[in-house]
């Protein structure tokens, strides 16, 4: 089963288009739903793989995960869900 997320838990940087969201809902899965309260719609997201500008060869030592959605959004580039220590 493929997590979902209410987008009211993600935070969003409006100049770089990013979504942020903490791990602690469920780690960090190799792929997961973001749902918006407002439009009723989910956006699937999955793990960037090794060809994209985004991939970090260290793997950001299991720090953080980014995600590309996979339908074009204009106000969204990626997703980050990092490790909240």
């Amino acid at each position: 089963m493929i997590p979902t997320v209410p987008l009211s838990r993600c935070d969003f940087n409006k100049k770089t288009k990013v979504l942020s969201l903490a791990s602690e809902y469920f780690g960090m899965p190799k792929e997961l739903w973001v749902w918006s309260e407002h439009t009723s719609k989910h956006v699937k997201f999955v793990a960037v793989s090794d060809n994209d500008d985004l991939f970090d060869q260290d793997g950001w030592d299991g720090e953080q995960q980014k995600y590309r959605p996979t339908v074009f959004l204009k106000n969204v580039d990626h997703l980050v869900i990092y490790n909240q220590h």
